[in-house]
């Protein structure tokens, strides 16, 4: 930690808990059980075991091609890039994959604040029909 990886990490957990933070707060608007959240949770898992299957791999070869590829991918980011600090991996990798993470994690709050003015703060029952709706900026 003497080389300033303390703020790298920090920064990487930041964005991903905003991304995923926000993701779980979309699926709650649209859920009116536990039972419904459960059932949009399933896919939501499995595309985060992708990066812990990743990561193994990361902490052997930092600099894999299947490592460096998939650490651009905004939803692998925060996980991948953690495990590839310590190697050091290029200043432009980098920015480029935090500048990445942080458009999507902003667009995902954006998204998520009118999944949830869609879902959550009006009568109807929100199904994918008035979700796209909403998306679109029929749901006003």
């Amino acid at each position: 930690m003497t080389d300033g990886l303390i703020f790298y990490f920090a920064a990487y957990i930041v964005g991903g808990y905003l991304m995923y933070a926000v993701l779980f707060a979309a699926i709650g608007a649209f859920c009116e059980t536990p039972r419904d959240a459960q059932t949009l949770m399933g896919p939501i898992m499995m595309v985060l075991v992708i990066p812990i299957l990743v990561v193994q791999m990361a902490l052997v070869n930092p600099d894999a091609p299947v490592v460096r590829i998939m650490s651009w991918i905004p939803f692998f980011t925060p996980f991948l890039m953690s495990a590839r600090a310590p190697s050091g991996p290029p200043p432009i990798e980098i920015a480029g994959t935090m500048a990445g993470m942080f458009i999507v994690a902003l667009l995902m709050v954006w998204l998520a604040g009118r999944a949830f003015r869609a879902g959550a703060l009006s009568d109807v029952k929100l199904s994918w029909k008035s979700f796209a709706a909403a998306m679109g900026g029929g749901g006003r």
